[in-house]
């Protein structure tokens, strides 16, 4: 296939699958999400400031980074995308179909200044290092090298918001 219109037909199958996860979004965040996709398709990264880069033509990068950066921080954004996903994924789930739970971290060591950045256990090393703790759920069929991604949620023991068993535990011997 000639190389422009392998690349149009990805480029529509990237403009339809963006058009699926933003549904109920706004315009401005709908094309947010569909540039991302598009960044991480075309550059095989996920670093804002590589996308930044592939997209920014006439506009600083610093500007598009933060654009891009302030819509992935909204809330509405991030679970509708999430829902959404796991709408798609769940029509390719049938009964023997592997669910496979994967804990792991994403390590950060030369990170000093990133929001609510803590300890992890590096599982490549075993050392304790700066990062991230990350929720992946993904579903695997026994004879096929596809993976089918679920639910992904990236947390820190240090945001406000996050609840750790132990304090579920405390507070249920607290009440009683």
């Amino acid at each position: 296939m000639h190389p422009a219109r392998l690349a149009a037909k990805i480029q529509g199958q990237i403009e339809r699958f963006s058009g699926k996860l933003t549904a109920g979004l706004s315009r401005l965040a709908a094309r947010m999400v569909r540039e991302v996709l598009v960044g991480i398709q075309a550059l095989g990264s996920m670093r804002l400031s590589e996308i930044g880069r592939a997209l920014s033509e006439d506009t600083a990068l610093k500007k598009v980074i933060e654009r891009l950066g302030r819509h992935l921080r909204r809330p509405e954004v991030r679970e509708q995308v999430r829902s959404h996903l796991l709408e798609l994924g769940a029509r390719k789930v049938r009964e023997e179909t592997l669910l496979v739970v994967d804990l792991t971290d994403i390590s950060k060591p030369y990170a000093r200044r990133m929001e609510h950045l803590a300890r992890v256990r590096d599982g490549s090393t075993g050392d304790l290092t700066n990062g991230y703790w990350c929720c992946q759920g993904v579903g695997v069929e026994r004879d096929s090298p596809d993976v089918v991604p679920l639910y992904q949620a990236l947390y820190s023991q240090r945001a406000p918001y996050f609840v750790s068993e132990n304090d579920e535990v405390l507070n249920a011997c607290d009440a009683v």
